[in-house]
């Protein structure tokens, strides 16, 4: 071909060359769902031919390059016609794109044999070679490192920048390069503090303990701002959500930050929990200007945006990564006219719709949850590695029942599986239907869950133990469940918000596990119907990611309707945190007049400003205290100073007593009707006249805060509320992660800050306040208990040992040693709790041994 020919476009202008490619997309599709009754045999491939024009893009570094490559080598390693010269030259194409862990599993699974590139001529000998060497990086302890193509080009980057962005597909490895940077880092530097920021707290447990069975031994990994060994190490990682690294930079004026990495980047765009990682992000910049500052986000058209607030001089720099390492196979499942158990299988690719064939169902599908079941169980049978997407908690449990039922036998009995039915009815409760459904190898997955039941179905459900795994939006918050499959119908984010192509694609991310899986697949059920399908997938497209702080100023008419209505109590409202934001970076000396340039009408940025203005002038809270507490306006503040100075009552006769003290309930259920009439109306309207349902959750968050386990809650819920016992078991849950450590801790230390406050103005010396927050957040009350959660032990572990503790504190090497010393067994702990045990123990001794 002369110079000048681009190859890509001579190779995809080539008929031929794109029948090919859509010949081997269906032989993938055949190979991975044997139950479809296809309506034409497979044509035939020259695999001579789709070989060499395979090769010929390998330097190519667009997206349809990349998947093209990977498309054709894995259907020649799985096609019974290619010889095993094809499928070594198939190997070649992959170790070209630096695909190496694709070759491993090839290997595994008995595709090729091993090292099968040393068949190959000596010249393609020396390019596979070459291309290990190109695809890899020299690690300080003296390791070689594989790497893809986009973990390369971020090694690259990250070594020459102070600021950097950069997007890639939910499969390409950020996660595992981003880790190496950090322990790159902790191994070169003598005295450090790094900070893994991400959204949600399953990811602190999941990111941290990847990095404590990794990191040296003398670096701490901390999770929490109360670990009292944090303020004693040189050497520190922190794994934290944006709440808990805001209340770690107020609780450490002096901490400074050497590295922050802000996962799942797109979060910024998440209403209040947005504005406050802006916010969180911002002042640990301000404390910490020569920091570096990483952003990591999923398949995003524009990820320089986040590189926007680089101060001048610092070297910032982004990109957008088309690396492909596991394709994913996008398919739309369809009724038949008049042929109520027939469905029809259409594979879509670049935009356009092929039909496969048909599958026969089990039976009639006489509602939503066993249409779903009905379909997953026809395509994917008894295999592992099934996810469903669901909308809510209640819609999990009914899908996960409907496969249950498709389900004919249990199978073979498995230890692992019958101690986590254990663990859940101890942990969570007898009649529990997450107990019934594994015996069967089908389990469910929501946020509220706790933590230790949630970690043991996600590793069960890696380790193929558990087949089908009904999952709500977790999995758009960076949880690292990777699957095979993935099914939905009528996807949503939010109840009536359908998926914005952005998160769909997201989460069809998740298909095809990178080393695990060849590729993934994406299965659209009803895609007949566009009541449920508002926004169907036809091709994958990045999203712009879009601040919370710019939507919210962009389109102000939510601020100004807060500015208007002052005087009222609001929910718990993006319009309240933008607002407090605002005047946040006002009273830090910060500038906010830039901010404003995006209120469309000049009057109402004045309108904004002044109001600014006055809340930060004419009120009496310090600066700090109004900073100190994000979220919450010095509007809303003022308000319940107010209704303490007009109680007439004392301080001591307000405060917020310990919650084993006899009157806490009462307390606890005052201090939340005065919030309720001053602040937000998130714990509940009076109806009747009647604040029942304040006194529902303070008789939960005191008895959370006194360590009461689960399962006495939920029993609680069953006795004193007329609900069936399902609804009572997903309303705790709820009630624990949403009030009792979400909203309860962020008003109720608010409360008692400003009681000091109205102490001060009294003159009156202000009693030892409890730390709610943490209290809160963790729910436990000891400083013992703490230094347990603080070395990795759930809050389930921790309350069910809690007990058998007889001291108030102690140090972590005072723990280690009264862990190491208990009988579990004979004081009945389950075999769940006593393995997480070990493994704390274990981490604990290799970080004293070193090793």
């Amino acid at each position: 071909m002369t110079e000048g020919i681009d190859l890509e476009e001579v190779v995809f202008g080539s008929p031929k060359f794109r029948d090919t490619l859509e010949a081997s997309r269906k032989l993938t599709v055949r190979n991975e769902f044997a139950t479809i009754e296809w309506h034409e045999d497979p044509p035939a491939i020259d695999w001579n031919f789709a070989l060499l024009y395979a090769s010929a893009i390998t330097s190519a570094q667009s997206e349809r390059a990349q998947s093209a490559i990977l498309r054709i080598a894995t259907a020649c390693m799985f096609a019974p016609d290619a010889e095993s010269a094809h499928r070594a030259a198939a190997t070649a194409l992959l170790e070209r794109s630096g695909n190496h862990i694709a070759v491993e599993l090839a290997e595994v699974r008995d595709r090729v044999p091993p090292d099968a590139w040393l068949k190959l001529p000596a010249a393609l000998q020396m390019e596979v070679v070459r291309s290990r060497i190109d695809h890899s990086v020299s690690l300080s302890d003296g390791r070689i490192l594989p790497v893809n193509r986009f973990q390369g080009k971020f090694w690259d980057a990250v070594g020459s920048n102070d600021w950097l962005s950069v997007s890639a597909p939910t499969s390409a490895g950020k996660s595992k390069i981003i880790r190496e940077h950090f322990l790159e880092f902790a191994r070169n530097n003598d005295s450090f503090t790094l900070v893994y920021l991400v959204p949600t707290r399953a990811l602190i447990e999941e990111v941290s303990r990847d990095l404590r069975a990794e990191a040296p031994a003398e670096v701490g990994i901390f999770t929490m701002p109360w670990d009292p060994d944090l303020s004693e190490s040189t050497r520190s990682i922190l794994v934290v959500t944006q709440e808990r690294l805001h209340l770690t930079l107020e609780l450490m004026p002096d901490l400074t930050v050497d590295l922050l990495f802000v996962d799942e980047a797109q979060s910024l765009g998440g209403d209040a929990r947005g504005v406050l990682l802006q916010q969180a992000i911002e002042r640990t910049v301000r404390r910490s200007p020569e920091a570096q500052v990483l952003f990591a986000s999923p398949l995003s058209s524009n990820p320089e945006i986040l590189i926007e607030d680089a101060a001048s001089g610092r070297r910032s720099s982004y990109f957008v990564s088309e690396a492909v390492t596991v394709n994913q196979n996008l398919i739309w499942v369809e009724s038949v006219y008049r042929k109520r158990q027939r469905r029809s299988v259409s594979l879509i690719s670049n935009g356009n719709r092929h039909q496969l064939g048909e599958i026969e169902l089990a039976q009639r599908a006489i509602n939503i949850p066993m249409r779903i079941a009905l379909v997953a169980h026809a395509l994917a049978g008894n295999t592992a590695g099934n996810v469903i997407y669901v909308n809510t908690a209640s819609d999990a449990e009914k899908v996960a029942k409907a496969v249950y039922e498709q389900i004919a036998t249990t199978g073979e009995p498995d230890a692992e599986i019958d101690d986590l039915r254990d663990l859940i009815k101890t942990a969570v409760h007898s009649k529990y239907l997450l107990a019934d459904v594994l015996e069967r190898r089908v389990a469910f997955h929501y946020g509220n869950m706790p933590l230790v039941v949630r970690s043991e179905v996600e590793r069960l459900f890696g380790e193929g133990k558990i087949h089908y795994l009904v999952c709500t939006s977790t999995l758009l918050e960076g949880v690292n469940l990777p699957c095979r499959t993935i099914f939905m119908r009528n996807p949503q984010k939010g109840v009536g918000h359908p998926l914005s192509d952005g998160d769909f694609w997201n989460l069809a991310g998740r298909a095809g596990r990178w080393g695990k899986e060849f590729e993934g697949n994406v299965v659209c059920i009803d895609t007949d119907d566009d009541a449920i399908w508002p926004n169907l997938p036809v091709a994958r497209k990045r999203s712009p990611i879009i601040r919370a702080v710019n939507t919210g100023l962009d389109e102000a008419s939510g601020l100004l309707s807060f500015i208007r209505s002052s005087d009222e109590v609001h929910s718990d409202s993006t319009a309240e945190g933008l607002f407090a934001y605002l005047a946040s970076r006002r009273l830090e000396g910060e500038p906010i007049s830039e901010l404003l340039t995006r209120v469309p009408l000049e009057s109402e940025r004045e309108e904004i400003e002044a109001a600014i203005e006055r809340s930060t002038t004419e009120s009496s809270l310090s600066a700090g205290l109004v900073t100190r507490h994000t979220g919450i306006s010095s509007i809303s503040m003022q308000r319940l100073l107010t209704s303490f100075r007009e109680s007439g009552r004392t301080p001591a006769e307000l405060e917020l007593p310990l919650p084993e003290d006899p009157d806490a309930r009462p307390r606890f259920q005052e201090a939340f009707v005065r919030i309720g009439a001053t602040m937000t109306d998130v714990f509940g309207t009076p109806q009747s006249g009647e604040d029942r349902r304040k006194w529902q959750l303070a008789n939960l968050v005191v008895n959370w805060m006194r360590g009461m386990p689960l399962a006495r809650l939920i029993d609680q819920r069953i006795t004193y509320s007329n609900v069936a016992v399902a609804k009572a078991i997903r309303d705790v849950m709820r009630d624990i992660e949403s009030i009792a450590r979400f909203h309860a801790p962020k008003y109720l230390a608010c409360y008692s800050d400003l009681l000091a406050h109205y102490a001060d103005e009294l003159g009156v010396e202000p009693t030892d306040r409890p730390d709610y927050a943490m209290m809160l957040e963790l729910g436990v009350s000891r400083a013992s208990e703490v230094v347990l959660m603080s070395m990795g032990l759930s809050r389930t572990a921790t309350v069910t040992i809690a007990e058998h503790i007889g001291v108030d504190s102690w140090s972590t090497a005072e723990a280690v040693v009264w862990l190491a010393s208990q009988n579990f067994d004979g004081l009945g702990v389950p075999v769940l709790i006593q393995k997480e045990i070990a493994t704390v123990l274990e981490t604990a001794e290799r970080r004293t041994s070193g090793s």
